[in-house]
């Protein structure tokens, strides 16, 4: 299924993983999974990459576990030279096809553009984006001209996710 960019809403779709280096010479390859649990990548149906101009759905002939690992081959691509056109692309999955969450749990797209509260009642900002630079997800909140950087800390730091709202109610001062 290929579709131009121009009449396709990228919105709709969510980066999930990225293909790796090729492994043999029969067209399998390592696919890093962007997924919280790696094998999450197992429950969804349909796959895409992005090509110059247009949304290109992939069919995976498999994708499965091996030493802690994943490795996927693409179907009808049986040799080394064929899988390299796609080394290093992005595969993505349909929002749509995400599970529904728990109350008091979002997806990180979905806190981004959020009110941050703080427990004085303080607005601190909007998150603007959530970074993770290795010790834990980090919310980058603007207010104005100030950026406030607050630690993803559940029942700690981050106290309420309020979808409804469109609302973070946090632990955390501005001066922090």
């Amino acid at each position: 299924m290929m579709r131009n960019n121009n009449t396709l809403d990228l919105s709709l779709f969510i980066l999930i993983a990225k293909i790796g280096k090729t492994r043999g010479l029969k067209g399998d390859f390592f696919l890093r999974s962007f997924a919280e649990n790696p094998e999450n990548i197992f429950s969804f149906k349909k796959f895409f990459t992005l090509t110059s101009s247009m949304i290109e759905e992939i069919n995976f002939e498999y994708i499965k576990s091996y030493n802690s690992k994943l490795i996927a081959k693409i179907v009808s691509l049986d040799d080394i030279d064929s899988i390299k056109l796609y080394g290093q692309k992005d595969i993505y999955v349909l929002k749509s096809e995400l599970p529904e969450l728990e109350t008091n749990q979002a997806y990180w797209f979905e806190l981004e553009g959020m009110a941050v509260h703080n427990l004085e009642g303080k607005c601190l900002g909007n998150v603007q984006a959530v970074n993770n630079y290795g010790a834990s997800d980090i919310l980058e909140v603007k207010f104005k001209d100030k950026k406030i950087l607050i630690p993803f800390i559940k029942n700690r730091i981050i106290i309420s996710i309020n979808k409804s709202e469109n609302s973070i109610l946090v632990d955390w001062q501005e001066d922090y």
